[in-house]
């Protein structure tokens, strides 16, 4: 019975994960489209090269129709004295002609400044000629699209190592569980034995509390392993956006992976990550907003353009239109050192995005190290698992036969026995963290399984 019980234990574990791989690019791709996050990313993309669009609209001429009519009364007014200048001459020419003729009342003028109605209909063209703010706002805006797109990516490499870390360890406890369950079997059947020798009045009443003892003892665990998958299964679910108990397929098998060079490693995770890409960028934006504060130094130059018609009726005659073209320039002379404390603050500013590059070069170096270290040892613990696994399977079917037939203790057997459980729960717990360990150094390494795709 326990060979046929560790060969359904082995043909059971391995049979669960013969297409891993696929399984596992599948669901990396589900997280990619589905994720919240990666969504509010995207989202935040989209906004920069909507900004983008903004700024570059700036270079355009911009044109607008401006219509007013107004009906005004009272205000200043101005005299024309047409009476006081007339009426003497008028009053002479009758007096030469010896008749009255000419008028000699005429009143003076009192004009109004503003017309009684008026209206002025127009067409507005305003076209940047030197600007050099619009150019430099240009270029930080594409700077910030490009930054947002490296952060998108960069959470993308996160999220894939994230949710092939949170399959393996749901595949992990698992596997646990169906250990567990095989487990109970053999306790069960250690239970009946040890009862038939008592009642058979071979062994003493102690060893069926014994047996019973083991069992209560395994229902704990169960429970435990029980709550652990079910955290499990929350959490990767979390990170595809589905619902909390969604079903995970589990199919597969385990990784081939070979360890590289750690300088062809380094290399590459220096040259990839899109941490390093992503600063550089910053920087690059740091220097376009130094521009943008020097820029105030020059001078700008706008062409503005009008052409209408204007007068106290609505009519659009030849003799109503008018038209005005004007260059207009505005130069900022002196803005009590603010622009000076503004280019400043930018060079302090890149100064410091340096200093965390380098300082973020250090820390890749570290977790590349760190990561290639951890894969070699998560290697060789799955090689001394399935060593200690093979060594256990042997001693429990050595002493199970002794056991039945009465030549063992059950001290003895219930020792074998949880050696050999605990062995495969090492091994389980072995192989799917060396799986994780692959996850997090390609994670360290930018190596993607989609990056080709």
């Amino acid at each position: 019975m326990n060979k046929k019980i560790i060969l359904l234990l082995v043909l059971g574990f391995y049979g669960s994960t013969f297409a891993q791989n696929e399984t596992i690019n599948d669901y990396v791709r589900d997280g990619l489209q589905n994720n919240l996050e990666l969504k509010q990313k995207n989202f935040s993309l989209q906004k920069s090269v909507a900004a983008l669009d903004e700024a570059r609209g700036m270079f355009f001429p911009s044109i607008g129709i401006n219509a007013r009519y107004s009906k005004a009364g009272g205000g200043r007014t101005f005299e024309i004295p047409v009476g006081d200048l007339v009426n003497p001459i008028y009053s002479g020419l009758n007096n030469i002609i010896g008749q009255q003729v000419y008028p000699t009342n005429l009143p003076n003028e009192r004009i109004n400044f503003l017309r009684e109605t008026e209206h002025e209909t127009k067409i507005s063209l305003i076209q940047p000629i030197f600007q050099p703010r619009i150019f430099f706002n240009h270029k930080i805006k594409n700077n910030l699209v490009e930054i947002e797109q490296i952060e998108k990516d960069r959470y993308a490499q996160y999220l894939e190592a994230e949710i092939k870390k949170a399959y393996f360890a749901y595949l992990k406890v698992l596997n646990i569980e169906k250990l567990l369950i095989e487990t109970e079997k053999l306790l069960n059947e250690n239970l009946r034995v040890s009862k038939s020798l008592y009642e058979n009045d071979k062994q003493t009443i102690d060893i069926v509390y014994r047996a019973e003892a083991e069992l209560s003892n395994l229902f704990e665990q169960k429970l435990e392993i029980g709550m652990n998958k079910t955290l499990a299964q929350s959490y990767f679910n979390f990170l595809l956006n589905r619902e909390q108990d969604s079903e995970i397929i589990v199919s597969g098998g385990f990784s081939t992976f070979i360890i590289p060079d750690k300088t062809e490693t380094l290399n590459n995770a220096l040259q990839s990550r899109r941490e390093l890409a992503l600063l550089n960028a910053a920087i690059i934006t740091q220097d376009s907003k130094k521009s943008l504060e020097q820029s105030n130094y020059y001078p700008g130059i706008v062409l503005a353009v009008d052409y209408g018609f204007q007068g106290e009726e609505y009519k659009f005659t030849s003799e109503d239109d008018f038209w005005m073209a004007s260059l207009v320039m505005q130069w900022n002379i002196f803005s009590g050192f603010r622009d000076r404390a503004k280019v400043e603050q930018t060079e302090i500013e890149k100064k410091t995005l340096a200093l965390q590059l380098n300082q973020l070069l250090e820390q890749i170096k570290m977790e590349v190290n760190e990561a290639h270290f951890s894969l070699q040892t998560a290697d060789q613990k799955r090689t001394s698992a399935e060593k200690r696994l093979m060594l256990a399977n042997k001693t429990f079917e050595i002493v199970s036969k002794k056991y039945k037939e009465g030549m063992a203790s059950q001290i003895e057997f219930i020792e074998a026995r949880t050696r050999k459980t605990q062995a495969e729960i090492n091994k389980t717990t072995a192989q799917f963290d060396y799986e994780s360990a692959i996850a997090e150094f390609e994670r360290v390494t930018a190596k993607s399984i989609l990056e080709n795709e």
